[in-house]
């Protein structure tokens, strides 16, 4: 089933298909209009984050199930339709496999990116979460736990490939990414959680205009400039987080480092932590998330004043460093959740966001004309499991 979640009717029932879902509506509105902040703008939006997805599982036997979800997004840069299709093979309590279309266990959240229901944020903490470019692949996962006294342990281990667009300045990317793979550890002890987890995979990024002007630079000789403007390449993420919760009060907490090998895929620092407070039926919560994007450009070894070619060509190279600028951002957002039923919940959150004057214009943080880097977001939600 979803995450655990489902309707009465559905978990008693003993039929072996049964369908499940998930809804969110968020309305946002940010108060400058000399920017856009995850799609948001100086207007009151209602089709920027808000989703409708249902998923349904089919048990052949008490060892073989199938999985299937679609999503319809409100959001144009992101494509409605099938995001899992899996079937998952459970010999025992302990060991797992999944074969298929599945979410990339990149972090904590990874696998309910979309659930708002199972997270107390409105949103997930933005400087931290867009640096995940794609969000599932298809391939074999496994996962195997155990317990050791009073801890609990978990592996899992994936493998597999990811072939579709991204998104990146508005813009449609075909991303293929071949030789995808990844581990992670999880330990639970009392209230603690700890997980760590390192993930790779070969990249191959269709930008013709890049590799045009690549090709140019290696007939001339200039090979260090035509690798940088390579966009294809070995990327690299390692994670990990701590996390403390109680009846009482939660601190969650995650850290990541993204290394991109080629010179057009930006290295990545990220992180955030969280404290809430629960009172039933509500949850207060403050976070903080911050990113550290940068790219190693390189000297130019294109010379000036040989010839107007040359000048050309080098104010060309030049030009389209300058379209990579490092990016700094950080968020700070405070919320509140009320449960008002067992799957329906009420949210509302402020994001203060701060950014430097060099905006990549290709993640979060969008600046239009006159961006001072301060913003204020407001947002209201509804999130619903059912």
């Amino acid at each position: 089933m979803l995450f655990g979640f489902s309707s009465p009717a559905l978990s008693q029932s003993n039929e072996k298909l049964q369908f499940s879902g998930f809804a969110r509506v968020i309305l946002g509105y940010l108060d400058d209009e000399n920017a856009e902040y995850v799609g948001y703008d100086n207007s009151v939006s209602l089709d920027k984050q808000s989703l409708l997805g249902i998923q349904a599982d089919y048990l052949l036997n008490d060892e073989i199930s199938f999985t299937g979800q679609v999503v319809g997004f409100t959001d144009e840069q992101r494509n409605s339709g099938l995001e899992w299709l899996y079937l998952t093979y459970a010999p025992s309590n302990a060991l797992q496999v999944k074969l298929g279309r599945q979410r990339i266990p990149f972090f904590n959240y990874s696998d309910s990116l979309d659930v708002g229901f199972a997270y107390p944020w409105l949103t997930l903490p933005q400087q931290f979460y867009d640096t995940a470019f794609f969000s599932t692949f298809d391939g074999l996962l496994a996962n195997y736990e155990f317990t050791l006294k009073d801890w609990l342990i978990s592996y899992e281990g994936y493998w597999g490939r990811f072939d579709d667009k991204i998104y990146l300045n508005s813009q449609e990317i075909n991303t293929k990414v071949i030789g995808l793979f990844g581990v992670n550890a999880s330990v639970y002890y009392n209230n603690f959680t700890v997980r760590a987890s390192f993930n790779q995979g070969d990249v191959n990024i269709e930008q013709s205009e890049a590799s045009e002007f690549s090709h140019l630079l290696r007939q001339l000789g200039f090979s260090n400039s035509a690798d940088w403007l390579n966009a294809s390449g070995i990327i690299q993420l390692y994670h990990f987080s701590a996390n403390y919760e109680n009846v009482d009060y939660f601190i969650r907490s995650e850290i990541s480092r993204f290394d991109g090998k080629s010179g057009l895929v930006a290295d990545i620092d990220s992180f955030y932590i969280s404290v809430g407070y629960n009172f039933y039926p509500y949850t207060a919560y403050i976070s903080y998330s911050k990113k550290n994007l940068h790219f190693d450009h390189p000297d130019n070894e294109i010379p000036f004043g040989i010839s107007p070619d040359l000048d050309t060509l080098a104010a060309t190279y030049l030009a389209v460093l300058a379209a990579f600028p490092d990016d700094k951002a950080e968020g700070t957002k405070v919320g509140i959740r009320w449960d008002y039923h067992p799957n329906l919940a009420f949210k509302a959150e402020m994001t203060f966001v701060e950014a430097e004057d060099n905006i990549s214009n290709d993640y979060a943080v969008k600046d239009l004309g006159g961006f001072d880097g301060h913003g204020l977001l407001y947002q209201l939600g509804i999130e619903w499991v059912f």
